[in-house]
């Protein structure tokens, strides 16, 4: 069981084996309420079970399918390690257990592919951000919402610090770079003093920090998402002046990150995000106002949807608490909603698809309940061109 990235959700929706499961259940991590959650899950496997059954697939076949969430009934563990809300996805090759920083509804839901709304408040409005923890002795990078953090591998080119970055086999430039370190082993204080190699001291950093961002680009090429450096006060300007990255964040967390947790991090980081993430909002409902009655933007679940699959969509607004079910057919572009809800295993959940369609073509998404929506529509867009 993992915290879910951005990537796993993308991952998510491309999933097209048929039948997709997709299970939701509020937990607990301590307290009797734990020993429940195994039997509220217990319950909606028996609930797929049954419906899969009445469709006139074999038992032997809904057994095999069901089997890898079956095995987690008996994996006391697992239950032990929950937090607010679960989600599970299953279908055949296929299975995934992630743990959810907030409660959700309980819901199965058999369809065609994955259903991921209720897990989009973590890459939405609610803050989808990077926190970079730079110093001359580590670099992580953390991935944040504003429930949760979670540290992301580096990648490969990436260097881990600055030793290696710079390969400092040289004793002499060993040894210049190392004057003034402190018992700990950290070298974050080395810029107080004056002196000869001071300057080239401040080069090697500037070469390092050149290194890291160079390493960390193609990562964020396609991202937008706000980066929150963190490090000692020299560093991050430098940084700012060597990366390209167009959304990084004027305020950081300063100090040495070095012996911070993610949940430290975290703490500082949110405030820092939580103004810049309101005020895009406010900004993507106000452009949807201002284009409204355009062939820029629109409230229509049929156009919105035919859009999104095809690119369109730069700004997609949606309704947390609500969903509409039925057809697409992407040769014709037309929509075909169920007004009963999904009444059959392959209905389409419409607003589901829209938002993993603009995800996948670069837009953004703003999660809002429906009495905060620009429109009495469930779902409205603001489209590229």
């Amino acid at each position: 069981m993992e915290n879910l990235t951005l990537e796993q959700l993308k991952g998510l929706g491309q999933q097209t084996a048929i039948p997709s499961i997709s299970i939701f259940l509020p937990t607990h991590s301590a307290g009797q309420e734990t020993q429940q959650d195994p039997i509220c899950f217990k319950n909606l496997l028996r609930d797929a079970e049954q419906q899969f059954l009445a469709s006139g697939m074999g038992p032997r076949e809904v057994s095999d399918l069901l089997q890898p969430a079956q095995a987690l009934l008996e994996d006391t563990p697992f239950w032990q390690r929950q937090s607010e809300g679960l989600a599970v996805y299953l279908s055949p090759d296929d299975f995934h257990t992630f743990r959810l920083p907030y409660t959700v509804e309980e819901q199965l839901i058999i369809a065609q592919s994955y259903y991921v709304k209720p897990v989009l408040p973590l890459f939405t409005n609610n803050g989808h951000f990077y926190i970079l923890a730079i110093s001359q002795n580590e670099v992580r990078l953390f991935e944040g919402t504003r429930h949760s953090v979670g540290q992301i591998d580096l990648p490969k080119d990436t260097p881990e610090n600055m030793d290696k970055a710079l390969d400092l086999d040289d004793p002499q430039k060993s040894l210049q770079l190392h004057t003034g370190s402190s018992q700990g082993g950290t070298r974050e204080g080395m810029f107080h003093g004056q002196g000869p190699g001071e300057e080239q001291k401040k080069v090697w950093v500037e070469q390092y920090l050149n290194l890291v961002d160079a390493g960390l680009k193609e990562f964020f090429r396609e991202q937008r998402a706000p980066l929150i450096l963190a490090g000692v006060d020299y560093l991050l300007p430098i940084y700012r002046k060597v990366s390209d990255y167009a959304n990084i964040m004027e305020e950081g967390i300063t100090g040495s990150p070095d012996r911070l947790r993610p949940e430290q991090l975290h703490e500082q980081a949110w405030p820092i995000v939580e103004a810049y993430f309101r005020q895009d909002t406010d900004k993507a409902v106000e452009q949807y106002h201002q284009l409204s009655g355009t062939d820029q933007a629109t409230d229509n679940v049929g156009k919105i949807v035919a859009a999104a699959f095809s690119g369109k969509v730069d700004k997609l607004i949606l309704a947390v608490e609500t969903e509409i079910w039925g057809k697409f057919n992407p040769d014709t572009g037309k929509v075909i909603r169920n007004p009963e809800g999904q009444s059959k295993q392959d209905d389409l959940a419409l607003l589901d698809f829209a938002a993993m369609k603009t995800l996948e073509n670069g837009g953004t998404i703003y999660t809002l309940t429906q009495e905060e929506m620009p429109t009495d529509s469930p779902i409205a867009a603001v489209f590229r061109y």
